[in-house]
């Protein structure tokens, strides 16, 4: 054990030397020969702050350097750093930097700043390069002691006005972002103003402006200055005072502006809404349109291209409601979701003398046409083969119409073609070729309750249906027709997606090498049939993020064959799947300038539901619903379908058990992803990465010993893969290479037994595995 950890810490420290050389490598490009020039930056932050509030005042304060104090290092192709054409040194740059870095102090409540800087000289040759560094003592932050919103003004003859607007505003207190004890930052102030502005314009206050408003506030604590000849009270304000001092706070009031412009509060109600539905400057120089009426709105067509009742049900305006702001974006993005229309317009025009808005909508028909080809790869989302997802190049043709029936519908039409490449054995190890025909129609077909609750949005009904054809070299052919119906809807930040019903039939023709694997893999005649899937798909994804990272949650879940195995007849008793299956995964990106750090974890389970003990082909998921493991996308030190399934010893021979696969799949990915440089307008970025996971059975399976999960064997079971790539942006596409090495390796040949479980056994430079893959994997 010493022994194999040793060697595997002395292959390891190769890349580990590279890493800690390759950085200091730097070469300085047109410099000013015996001048001054600006050669490093630093920013030292003294103060009570966390480690996390100093990197992210640091970043902060970075962002107001003068220009001519950026440093404008660049990485190149094997170059750690280049340092071209440094700006020159002038100590008026360093001032006006540190006048903008107190500026920016005080926007986030540190009002006691301190800022100095010093420089240091280096010379190399005829080099004098300067380092620049400021010394930011932050002083403690200001914290809202107190806040109040007084919006209203009792000098005015309409006090009512003032009154709405104070109602309004005391009902949304608890969605203020001035609470105390917050820090005190002018830029909450004014995202504070935005908020209230948002407030009143969803409640009719179609013309109020965030001008409107005013904060005034005392930091200095006035009330406590105020004279008194009492000892004690003077005592007490000086305490008061002491303590302000050593935690210092400010207290807020939010108020109008004493001028405003008695039209912004006006309270709007909605008036005639007027659509364009196929507008364009031409058509309205040429003619004067058909005009027709329904549902309250007043339509002028110049082509038809649209049916009315189409066009009017995507629109939140309606006639004699009170105005709400979030009404008249709701009907822009929906108009712009659909996608039949490229250019979306509305004109708020109020009527003079009266609370009335009246709209104009403007709405410019997209291309209805569209033809588009592509080369792409693929993700493996935990499917055999049948999702179109295999590994290698995919090219897809597709033709488009976006007013499909006149109804803004989009109708796609899509032709596929796949080859999945497996180094070692023949170059392409099975083509697909597959043709999908979907309708997505903008709106409830029928017209669900459940659909129409608010905060619903996007809502959209797709009907889908495709064949596909599926052959793998020496083992079967897979012929699949599916049909579905579905809807789509967001809510917030969440997508969610329902299939009801997905139907789907697979019929296989088995080919030479079948027999073989039967003989030795029992359990291949229960798992590889030909049968028919009537299931309930449900997904969802929520997705956040902001400059720093991204993050996105995805769920998925089938069930198949519960309501249709009620139905008692002999052609569903031999052919009906009957399972249920879930998938989960996560992943969270951190953006560091070109850096990138990735994490992914993915968990999927599967089970077959027998009707009985005889029920055979329900004792595990069909194969075109099992999951499989490595692959370009996924473990990646290990050939596609090469790992497990658990702690499997076997042959891969074509004749034993060539492929891997089980139902239940866990996986966890790390990635550093880094720029390397530029080469002829192609950027080239590298990663580091590590893959660990496994797939197993639910049940014990006797063709595959070890290869059912149990979670005391959890550990033994997980396979450890370490590696790195190259990925080359080509703009429309990243073309991706990456070497991987097994770390750890639960399920080798059989073989290479020996190997089983320890760790980088018998690494060579060549003895890796080499993954081509189109874009990035996850």
């Amino acid at each position: 054990m010493f022994y194999s950890v040793a060697k595997f810490l002395r292959q390891l420290s190769v890349p580990i030397l590279f890493l800690l050389i390759y950085p200091s490598c730097t070469t300085i490009k047109n410099y000013p020969p015996n001048t001054p020039f600006v050669y490093e930056t630093n920013i030292r932050l003294t103060g009570n702050n966390t480690k996390t509030e100093k990197k992210e005042l640091a970043a902060r304060l970075d962002e107001q350097l003068d220009d001519s104090l950026r440093v404008p290092w660049v990485r190149k192709f094997l170059v750690a750093k280049v340092l071209n054409k440094p700006p020159h040194y002038d100590s008026i740059y360093a001032e006006r930097s540190k006048v903008f870095m107190s500026g920016a102090l005080n926007a986030l409540g540190y009002l006691r700043d301190s800022i100095s800087y010093n420089t240091k000289v280096d010379t190399v040759g005829d080099q004098y390069r300067i380092k620049v560094n400021f010394n930011v003592e932050t002083g403690k932050m200001v914290t809202i002691d107190s806040i109040r919103f007084q919006i209203t003004n009792d000098t005015v003859p309409n006090k009512a006005l003032f009154d709405t607007l104070q109602q309004i505003t005391s009902a949304n207190l608890d969605q203020s972002l001035l609470k105390k004890g917050t820090p005190f930052s002018r830029t909450n102030i004014s995202n504070e103003f935005d908020r209230l502005t948002d407030v009143y314009r969803n409640n009719g206050y179609l013309r109020f402006t965030r001008d409107d408003l005013i904060a005034v506030w005392d930091t200095v604590g006035i009330a406590l200055l105020r004279p008194t000849l009492d000892p004690i009270e003077q005592a007490q304000q000086l305490e008061a005072l002491r303590r302000r001092k050593e935690n210092p706070t400010a207290d807020i009031e939010v108020r109008l502006r004493s001028n405003v412009d008695p039209s912004h509060l006006i309270r709007y109600h909605v008036g005639n809404v007027t659509i364009y539905p196929d507008f364009s400057a031409e058509s309205q120089a040429f003619s004067k349109g058909d005009t027709t009426q329904l549902n309250g709105y007043t339509l002028i067509s110049y082509e038809r291209m649209f049916k009315p009742k189409v066009v009017v049900e995507n629109v939140s305006l309606k006639r004699g409601d009170l105005y709400d702001q979030r009404n008249y974006l709701r009907t822009i993005n929906r108009y712009n979701s659909i996608g039949s229309w490229r250019l979306v317009s509305i004109d708020q025009l109020s009527r003079a003398g009266t609370d009335s808005v009246d709209f104009i909508v403007r709405l410019t028909p997209a291309v209805k046409n569209l033809f588009n080809a592509s080369l792409e790869g693929s993700k493996n989302w935990g499917n055999y083969f049948t999702e179109g997802n295999l590994l290698g190049l995919g090219v897809n043709l597709g033709l488009q119409n976006r007013n499909f029936l006149h109804g803004a519908n989009l109708s796609n039409t899509n032709l596929r073609y796949s080859i999945e490449l497996n180094a070692g054995e023949s170059l392409i190890q099975t083509q697909q070729v597959s043709i999908a025909h979907n309708i997505s129609f903008p709106r409830a077909i029928p017209k669900f309750r459940l659909l129409q609750k608010p905060g619903i949005e996007n809502l959209r009904t797709t009907f889908a249906f495709g064949v596909g054809n599926t052959d793998r070299k020496d083992f079967f052919n897979l012929t699949t027709f599916n049909t579905s119906w579905g809807y789509e809807f967001t809510k917030g930040n969440k997508l969610w997606g329902i299939r009801i019903p997905n139907v789907e039939y697979s019929f296989i023709s088995r080919k030479r090498l079948w027999d073989s694997l039967i003989k030795t893999n029992q359990s291949y005649q229960y798992i590889f049939n030909s049968g028919l899937v009537i299931s309930s798909i449900g997904s969802l994804t929520i997705s956040n993020g902001n400059k720093r990272f991204t993050e996105q949650a995805l769920f998925n879940t089938e069930v198949a064959g519960i309501i249709a195995g009620t139905i008692s007849t002999k052609f569903l008793q031999d052919n009906l799947y009957r399972f249920v299956k879930f998938n989960a995964e996560y992943k969270r990106a951190y953006k560091i300038r070109r850096t990138e750090l990735v994490f992914r974890g993915f968990a999927g389970i599967g089970k077959g539901l027998p009707r009985t003990s005889m029920d055979s082909i329900n004792y595990y998921l069909p194969f075109f619903r099992e999951y499989y493991a490595g692959g370009a996308n996924s473990m990646r030190a290990w050939g596609l379908r090469k790992l497990g399934p658990g702690s499997t010893v076997k042959s891969f021979a074509n004749t034993v058990a060539p492929d891997r696969f089980g139902d239940v799949q866990l996986e966890g990915n790390i990635e550093y992803r880094f720029y390397i440089g530029t080469v002829a307008s192609i950027k080239l970025n590298s990663t580091l990465f590590s893959d660990f996971g496994n797939v197993w059975f639910l049940r014990p399976n006797k063709d595959y010993p070890n290869g059912d999960i149990q979670l005391n064997k959890l550990w033994t079971d997980l396979a450890i893969g370490v590696g790195t790539g190259l990925r080359v942006d080509l703009g429309i596409f990243v073309l991706r290479v990456d070497y991987a090495y097994k770390l750890k390796n639960p399920s080798p040949d059989i073989a290479d037994a020996t190997s089983q479980n320890k760790w980088a056994y018998d690494w060579r430079l060549l003895g890796g595995q080499l993954q081509l893959g189109i874009n990035y994997p996850f």
